[in-house]
């Protein structure tokens, strides 16, 4: 067997089988899962980058109970696709092929609070409602979530209905007192009308409400969530790249200094165990959260999170099908790189860059050139062992939602 990136076989994920330069599949193939990692997959569509991202969610699931009662993974879902963990995978055949069984797992699936009517028929597959608190949010941020230019009328009333508001209920808020704040203000009419409009459609992605979730209530160890942001299709990108940037910034921050308090503990000879799990972060289509040339709200929480992650155990593991248009800081900072079919161009320059810096490396052209054309079959490179190895992904043991929708889904 070959283990990428550790040496404890009991925690690590079973990924597949290393293929030769013929197609066939040699011996299997482990990735380490007891260090933190950051992890990049890529590769154009429909090469497999989703569901090798899910293949490492069923593997962090099925880790001995007493590794994963201190982690939590989180699952990021922009395009509305993980929840079919839960499900087992009806393609058995494949399966058996590998020695595997179907398998479904026990994740929470939350979705926006106010949206509840839209997942009503698969509530099944879909369980809590989430809202934040709009204080969560300066004035900035619902600059970039309203479309508002910090130079226009709108600006100034809202950053003062917003100090209004705070000054009257502190934390505990809505968007509704901010509402009836603009409609008793004094500025002229125009304004006025312009910031409500915004203000009303704000309130209909049914994610902000003055009884908001505690991130501790959604990160427990133990516990793997998947944090739907697609909104059955209602929520905005800009809105799906904010609530990220407030996760993942109040993620790094409790978990940082749940280290500081362990380390002390330890120090100290006392009871260390943790109150606030290792996190496991999952974000799928990740250029869009984190791109190259300009900043998206998540940009500078994720690039704070894989510099500095480490030391307080936090991973992130992506998927990109355009890794020359994700935010070079991020890649560069990944230990660990899976790559699926890439085509010439920017993507492979910025995936070639990235291989050049192992030992005696080939270009990515070489390895391209190498790779069978099924889905599935990726090159993997991590910086501890500095080698780059060919691996044929092992089959979901859960639903795969991730596949596109064919006409034949619908004949008899």
């Amino acid at each position: 067997m070959t283990l990428i990136g550790g040496d404890k076989e009991e925690l690590a994920a079973y990924l597949g089988r290393r293929f030769d330069t013929n197609g066939e599949l040699t011996e299997d193939v482990y990735l380490d899962l007891n260090n933190p990692h950051m992890v990049t997959i890529c590769g154009k569509r429909g090469t497999g980058k989703s569901h090798t991202l899910g293949v490492l969610m069923e593997e962090l699931m099925t880790l001995p109970a007493a590794a994963k009662g201190n982690l939590s993974g989180i699952i990021v879902d922009a395009m509305g696709i993980y929840w079919s963990l839960q499900v087992e995978n009806p393609e058995s055949d494949s399966l058996n092929d590998w020695g595997l069984s179907p398998q479904s797992y026990p994740v929470s699936v939350y979705y926006p609070a106010g949206l509840e009517d839209k997942y009503e028929e698969a509530k099944e597959y879909f369980h809590k409602g989430f809202e934040l608190y709009p204080s969560e949010l300066d004035v900035g941020d619902w600059l970039f979530l309203l479309d508002i230019d910090e130079t226009q009328a709108q600006s100034g009333l809202l950053a003062r209905v917003i100090e209004q508001a705070e000054e009257d209920y502190g934390k505990y808020y809505d968007l509704s007192d901010l509402i009836d704040r603009v409609e008793a203000s004094s500025e002229a009419g125009n304004i006025k009308e312009a910031l409500l409009r915004r203000l009303n459609k704000a309130q209909g992605w049914g994610i902000f409400s003055a009884s908001g979730s505690q991130i501790d209530d959604i990160v427990q160890g133990g516990e793997f969530v998947v944090l739907d942001l697609s909104g059955a299709g209602a929520l905005p990108w800009n809105v799906r790249t904010m609530l990220t940037a407030i996760l993942v910034r109040k993620m790094y921050n409790k978990r940082s200094f749940e280290r500081s308090r362990e380390e002390v503990r330890r120090i100290r000879g006392e009871d260390h165990s943790t109150e606030f799990p290792l996190v496991w972060l999952f974000l799928d289509e990740a250029h869009l959260f984190a791109p190259s040339g300009y900043n998206e709200p998540s940009s500078d929480p994720l690039i704070e999170w894989v510099r500095q992650g480490r030391r307080p155990g936090l991973s992130l593991v992506m998927a990109t099908q355009q890794p020359g248009a994700l935010d070079s800081r991020i890649l560069s900072q990944c230990d660990t790189l899976i790559v699926h079919r890439l085509t010439a161009g920017q993507d492979s320059d910025a995936v070639g860059d990235k291989i050049s810096e192992l030992h005696d490396s080939k270009k990515i052209s070489h390895y391209m050139t190498q790779i069978p054309k099924e889905p599935g079959y990726a090159y993997i490179m991590n910086d501890r062992s500095e080698s780059i190895n060919p691996v044929k992904v092992r089959p979901r043991r859960s639903w795969h939602a991730g596949g596109s929708a064919k006409l034949d889904e619908y004949l008899d």
